[in-house]
Parts: structure tokens; C-alpha cells; sequence
């Protein structure tokens, strides 16, 4: 994968696609588009939203195959380029070391208005706007993958004792998810 210059990504982006985007777009759920979309992801990528904080390719693809148990649909209603300069700056808590993700000028933004139909006999609906950071390395790889809910930023350690116990929770629902799904989405 070649670098962009900022000033080129959102004409490529809209032009080319991502796998990220398809993925998004996709009227399935995420799940069945991510093997395809998580090819320009390192093995020790990040993903970090208001659910959970997951480290390492395996357990990032077990939060996106358990979409499909809790949802029984999952549809893009609208998906655009932001400029980079709106890119979230993930937390130390969130990365690892501090302010790894910070330094990379690289990052693809995009807004996102997604719709969920919750399983179940009283299905409830939600339909979320969020804010996509993804983070780029040298090599053009995705490092950090960043989603902000209502484009608010998420908890974590630095935002004091109520934050330290948001990001301890997310890393355990990580890998509770981890355990319960399997990374393959074949098996799930």
C-alpha cells in the first residue's frame, strides 16, 4: 500500500474506495466484509470505541464477528472523508506507548452514520454517528483504529479514576469477546 498525500486521499478515497469503507457501506454486517478489510492491518493494530479497546489483528477481528451475534442488521446510512486534520489523538492508554499514534501524520478520518437492529423479540433500534480515525504507520498500514461515538472522545486513563475504570472495562469486554468469538469468520 502506497502512502497518499493528504491533499490526494480524499480524491482517492472517493474514487478508489477502502476495504474499510466497503466494509462500513457493506448492507451485511461488517463481519462478512472484514477479512477483506482488515489486509492493510499489522498484527499489533489497535481498535479502540466506547465498547471496547482491543490489541492485535485476532482480537479486533473477534469484536467485529460478534457484531452478528448481537445485531440482526447493521446498515451505513451515510459514509464520508473528513479531513485529517479532525483525526483523533488516541490516549496513552489506548496505544500502548505514549503518543505513538499521535506522532503519525498519516490518518484517513471518515464520518459515519451507521444503523443497528438489535436481536430479539422487541427489537430495539440505534443509529450512531461516528467519527472513524485510522491511524496510518510509515509503511501505510492501519496502527490505530479510533471510533468516537457522536464524535465525542473516548474515556480512558488520562481522563482521571472514572476513565481508568472505563478503559479497564473495555480492555476486559475485549477480551471476554476475544474468548467467546472466534477471529475466523467461518466459525462464527
Amino acid at each position: 500500500m502506497h502512502l497518499i498525500a493528504s491533499d490526494q486521499r480524499h480524491d482517492f478515497l472517493l474514487r478508489n474506495g477502502s476495504p474499510w469503507i466497503g466494509a462500513y457501506k457493506s448492507t451485511r454486517s461488517p463481519a462478512q466484509t472484514l477479512e477483506k478489510s482488515l489486509l492493510p492491518l499489522p498484527r499489533g493494530c489497535r481498535f479502540h470505541d466506547p465498547v471496547s479497546i482491543a490489541k492485535g489483528l485476532e482480537s479486533i477481528k473477534s469484536q467485529f464477528n460478534g457484531m452478528p451475534k448481537l445485531f440482526s442488521e447493521s446498515t451505513t446510512q451515510h459514509v464520508s472523508v473528513l479531513d485529517s486534520s479532525a483525526a483523533a489523538t488516541p490516549s496513552s492508554g489506548a496505544t500502548g506507548a505514549a503518543g505513538d499514534a499521535a506522532t503519525s501524520p498519516h490518518a484517513i478520518v471518515l464520518n459515519l452514520t451507521q444503523h443497528y437492529v438489535f436481536k430479539g423479540n422487541k427489537t430495539p433500534e440505534k443509529t450512531v454517528n461516528s467519527k472513524i480515525t485510522l491511524k496510518l504507520d510509515g509503511q501505510g498500514m492501519i496502527e490505530h483504529h479510533e471510533e468516537e461515538w457522536d464524535h465525542e472522545k473516548n474515556k480512558t486513563g488520562e481522563d482521571g479514576f472514572m476513565g481508568k475504570l472505563q478503559e479497564w472495562r473495555k480492555k476486559a469486554d475485549a477480551k471476554m469477546v476475544e474468548v467467546g468469538v472466534s477471529s475466523d469468520p467461518k466459525k462464527v
